[in-house]
């Protein structure tokens, strides 16, 4: 088994290498300085953003304030929705037990754990709502970014 991993391992190291070639350029083949990248366009039955906002708002801040806080809201609501099932699957194991003592307490264990994860689930949902709503003012004399408790009034 390890030597078919190695094997594997070995060959797509060389597909990549061979893959990865230098490119020369002639002096009258140099790439052009106004080069725009080409792009697909996006089919309007798609979801996501359309040309135009992209143009509009710039594709960074689509994807930072968009799409990436709803997909951490729907990946923590699908963690605690998994936490909530364990409990239920605790609380019927624990129903099950008649007299086992090593039982109740793993089903103990199992409904206190379910129930630390929907907490951590929770307090994660928070956490996002609140970075995400947080507006940030860029400092331009140092280039960071300053939080609005601490920039400057301007009139």
């Amino acid at each position: 088994m390890r030597k078919l991993i190695n094997y594997i391992l070995i060959s797509c190291m060389l597909a990549m290498s061979m893959g990865m070639g230098t490119v020369t350029y002639a002096a009258d083949d140099a790439p052009k300085t106004n080069f725009v990248s080409p792009s697909i366009p996006k089919p309007d039955f798609l979801p996501g953003p359309s040309r135009e906002q992209v143009k509009k708002e710039g594709s960074r801040q689509i994807l930072t304030k968009k799409v990436l806080p709803k997909f951490a809201i729907n990946f923590i609501a699908f963690i605690g929705g998994l936490a909530l099932l364990f409990v239920v699957i605790g609380g019927v194991r624990y129903t099950m037990v008649y007299g086992n003592e090593e039982a109740a307490e793993k089903a103990k264990n199992q409904i206190i754990y379910a129930i630390v994860g929907f907490l951590i689930a929770l307090f994660s949902y928070t956490i996002v709502n609140i970075v995400t709503t947080v507006e940030f003012q860029e400092d331009t004399s140092t280039g960071a970014a300053i939080g609005p408790a601490q920039a400057p009034d301007v009139k």
